[in-house]
């Protein structure tokens, strides 16, 4: 067993052709991934922090209506209508660039460790995830400190046994765990992502 094949790590659950994302099951799987950021080390608590705070956002909005909002396509059509709150915009927003941040994350380890790298720092890829992702919609402060907070990223070796759950030679377990996990969140994200352009939700607006 790795990381991401514990019980209380779920998988994200693909939207069908409809283009529902399912609010339950979405807010199921972010708590659950969002752990992998405590292998990060402590200085990257904010990052895990920022994250959970929109889980908990889209939480808040679910709990207003739990049949009405069965779906995020269904919160951001109340949003949109009665702008009553802006927990689904804003929350559903930064959740899918911070979710795609660890994505981008692993596809780099991933990609690196299947190319036989030897690189131990994981402060490129985390630092290449980051400018992928999430720097373009950072002000020059919330930079400043992502690049502070890089600089204490853990070694491979270190990350890996953690998602190993301390486990010694099991590394390869891992990626290919990691890898399958990605199948399902990877096109969560892209149809989620797509859902806040097609709005006109996601612009380059910075923080």
């Amino acid at each position: 067993m790795t990381f991401f094949s514990k019980d209380n790590v779920k998988h994200f659950e693909v939207p069908g052709d409809d283009g529902k994302i399912s609010t339950l099951p979405l807010l199921e799987a972010a708590r659950g991934v969002v752990e992998m950021v405590s292998a990060f080390g402590k200085a990257f608590s904010p990052v895990k922090s920022d994250i959970n705070g929109n889980i908990e956002k889209l939480q808040k909005k679910y709990e207003m209506d739990k049949e009405k909002f069965i779906t995020i396509n269904a919160m951001l059509d109340d949003e949109m209508e009665n702008k009553s709150t802006d927990l689904a915009k804003v929350g559903g927003l930064w959740l899918v660039r911070g979710l795609n941040f660890l994505r981008t994350f692993m596809q780099l380890l991933i990609k690196e460790y299947k190319g036989g790298s030897k690189e131990e720092s994981m402060k490129q890829i985390i630092t290449a995830a980051y400018e992928a992702t999430l720097k373009k919609y950072h002000g020059f402060i919330v930079k400043k400190v992502f690049s502070g907070v890089s600089s204490f990223a853990p070694y491979r070796k270190d990350f890996l046994l953690k998602m190993a759950l301390g486990k010694e030679g099991m590394e390869e377990q891992v990626i290919n765990d990691m890898d399958v996990y990605l199948e399902t969140m990877s096109p969560l994200l892209d149809v989620m992502g797509q859902l806040y352009k097609d709005k006109g939700l996601d612009t380059d607006d910075k923080v």
